[in-house]
């Protein structure tokens, strides 16, 4: 093949490879071939949940990250009571975030409750201590800092004392598909049933949400409820 026909060739493979790309110049030719078909990297997976202290509450989001449930954020509190906001601190996430199915959770301590509890030890603490200053109640509990690590998902030596019941928040906090990825992230003893499914155990007295474990395999009830009476 000689130059010229190679020249032809060439610039006619160029054109048809421009038609079927639909770019008309070299530049944009150009930029056509290096340009990535692939796919963007799914994300990881995200878990979120209502959190709260008796007096703010507020959502944290979950990253799973190398094994493991991390805290990737938090919301700006708001207090329980009258719905004030926490004053401004950089890197806490907006709530619009959070979906909406979680949202419409409600807290898990009410406000009043709290407030209660707080004024019945503070009178408790003051009847003992009469030439004493009045106790500080805990409804001036701060609000969590964007900052601060929530990422506790460890056995804990009170839960398993009174056999998982009930669980902690967190662990009853997540649905089928995050459990799936967590239970295959532990290693734990079995804990035997009787009289009753592992379903019926773990809703009636384990205090699971059915909504939350619906669709989990046999094998994975029994190992949610073996790490319910590890302590999880």
């Amino acid at each position: 093949m000689n130059r010229r026909h190679f020249t032809f060739w060439f610039s006619f493979g160029l054109f048809t490879l421009a038609e079927r790309l639909q770019v008309y110049g070299l530049d944009e030719l150009a930029a056509a071939l290096l340009r990535d078909d692939k796919s963007p990297a799914s994300p990881l997976p995200t878990h979120w949940r209502l959190a709260d202290n008796g007096v703010w509450r507020w959502y944290e989001r979950e990253t799973f990250v190398d094994g493991k449930w991390k805290l990737s954020g938090i919301t700006t509190p708001i207090r329980m009571e009258t719905g004030e906001v926490a004053p401004a601190q950089q890197g806490y996430l907006d709530e619009a975030r959070v979906p909406a199915e979680v949202r419409r959770r409600k807290p898990t301590l009410k406000a009043e409750d709290a407030l209660a509890a707080a004024n019945n030890a503070a009178k408790t603490a003051q009847s003992h201590k009469p030439n004493g200053s009045p106790a500080t109640a805990t409804t001036a509990a701060t609000a969590p800092s964007p900052s601060l690590d929530f990422d506790d998902h460890h056995p804990s030596e009170k839960r398993r004392a009174r056999h998982g019941r009930p669980p902690s928040k967190w662990l009853r906090s997540l649905h089928a598909h995050e459990l799936r990825i967590w239970l295959k992230t532990i290693d734990v003893p079995e804990a035997d049933v009787v009289g009753m499914t592992y379903w019926e155990h773990l809703t009636r007295d384990h205090s699971f949400d059915p909504a939350h474990i619906e669709g989990l395999e046999i094998d994975e009830q029994a190992k949610l409820h073996a790490a319910a009476h590890y302590g999880y």
